[in-house]
């Protein structure tokens, strides 16, 4: 097993962004099949939003799955939809019954450069910049954010440092 670090996640996403569009293709089947639970998910929790932003999602899943694979040097087993409904339920639980503005501030808050997760390296790396800026849509973000750090979860990574 390979402890997962930046440079690890690094590899792996320059890795992926070279592929040739035709092994893009073949190894998201190979992913859509195994994690079909995961690749619902992440259409659920980007419903409602641009196709953009609904295939980050499922590209940002697909990454977290090959680093995973890759510390592990195997495929990552399926999750279940269970398991993913309990993360999900967990989060929303920490999140509270607050209006969606005070829940996306407290997502943005989590992110602490100076700490930085799995979820925050990755989401750092997508957007290209390390300080947790970017010119993209905060609310955006935060529900990427959001995928990603439920998925952590439920695959019981979260509390893994980058």
């Amino acid at each position: 097993m390979r402890p997962i670090d930046p440079a690890l996640v690094d590899e792996v996403w320059r890795e992926t962004i070279a592929y040739p569009p035709g092994r893009v293709d073949a190894e998201a089947e190979v992913f859509l099949a195994r994690q079909p639970h995961v690749a619902a998910f992440a259409r659920s929790a980007t419903e409602g939003r641009d196709d953009t932003v609904q295939k980050a999602a499922l590209g940002l899943a697909f990454l977290l799955f090959k680093i995973l694979e890759r510390s592990l040097g195997q495929p990552f087993p399926t999750v279940t939809e269970a398991r993913l409904r309990q993360a999900s339920d967990a989060m929303a639980s920490r999140l509270g019954h607050v209006p969606e503005e005070v829940a996306v501030g407290r997502l943005r808050s989590a992110v602490d450069a100076e700490h930085p997760t799995l979820v925050s390296h990755m989401l750092s790396v997508f957007y290209g910049d390390d300080a947790g800026h970017s010119d993209y849509d905060g609310d955006v973000r935060a529900s990427l954010l959001l995928l990603l750090r439920t998925l952590s979860d439920a695959l019981d990574v979260g509390p893994v440092d980058a």
